[in-house]
């Protein structure tokens, strides 16, 4: 139960252009494509892609670039690189093209800094995804628990996800339930509630049991106890659970494969 299909990608470094710019709800979505990108493929709701973007004051864009056919190669220098959800690859021309949802907040970085200037004809450098691992299609019930930076994702798992899974969605941080229901849309029923205490206890609410799949992802010392509750108190297995803390409050670039829990990893 809980198998997830997996895939490996070439990986290599692409140089993306700005095709277009639009808002939607509390994000800047942007569209990338470029010459590089025939072959890019992203096919799993926790994809992920590392954007390089430039210096937030000189401008200056230092990323890895394509080492032959796999591979990169990086660079000497300081480089403002972010991992994003690659969303609605799809075709354009001769090449594909995708967006990301750069989602605004106060105390910007510099990918906040930069969705709020992005423009068309822009360029970033996209290295990944290295591979993909679909939603798991035998799964009777999906519990996804996400704040705003996980969102892009958990809508891909909506996405992915049999229509006879039942979808719960819990919502966590500055993230309502009614940004979130607006985000995902109506394309399937989705229920969406709101943490409106300890995530633990929400949780514990929605009851994860054996046919339930859990994804949960956002700020990493938020999901920290509740990753202790779901593995320990809970018992489920590694297989039933995806979680991934995306960014750490206090911490800059947080590296997202870095354990959630220091003091109790997998």
């Amino acid at each position: 139960m809980f198998e997830r299909e997996r895939t490996r990608h070439r990986f290599t470094a692409r140089e993306a252009i700005v095709t277009a710019v639009t808002t939607v709800g509390d994000y800047v979505r942007v569209t990338l494509s470029g010459p590089d990108f025939a072959d890019f493929v992203s096919t799993g709701p926790t994809d992920h892609a590392r954007v390089f973007f430039p210096h937030p004051v000189s401008g200056e864009l230092l990323a890895p670039v394509a080492d032959g056919e796999e591979g990169i190669v990086r660079p000497d220098g300081p480089t403002f690189g972010r991992d994003f959800t690659p969303l609605n690859v799809r075709p354009a021309g001769d090449t594909r093209e995708f967006d990301l949802d750069v989602l605004r907040h106060p105390d910007a970085g510099p990918a906040a800094a930069w969705g709020e200037r992005a423009a068309v004809g822009d360029r970033l450098v996209v290295v990944g995804p290295r591979g993909s691992a679909r939603a798991p299609q035998d799964a009777a019930r999906a519990l996804l628990v996400v704040d705003g930076t996980a969102l892009p994702a958990a809508s891909r798992f909506v996405a992915d996800l049999p229509a006879s899974t039942a979808v719960d969605v819990l919502v966590y941080g500055d993230l309502t339930a009614a940004a979130a229901d607006e985000y995902i849309g109506d394309t399937r029923a989705v229920s969406v509630f709101e943490a409106e205490g300890d995530l633990v206890d929400e949780a514990r609410d929605l009851v994860p049991d054996a046919e339930t799949f859990v994804f949960a992802a956002g700020e990493a010392s938020v999901l920290a106890p509740l990753r202790r509750y779901l593995r320990r108190e809970l018992g489920l297995p590694a297989e039933q659970i995806a979680m991934s803390g995306y960014w750490r409050r206090g911490v800059v670039a947080w590296d997202h494969h870095a354990p959630i829990d220091p003091y109790d990893p997998d």
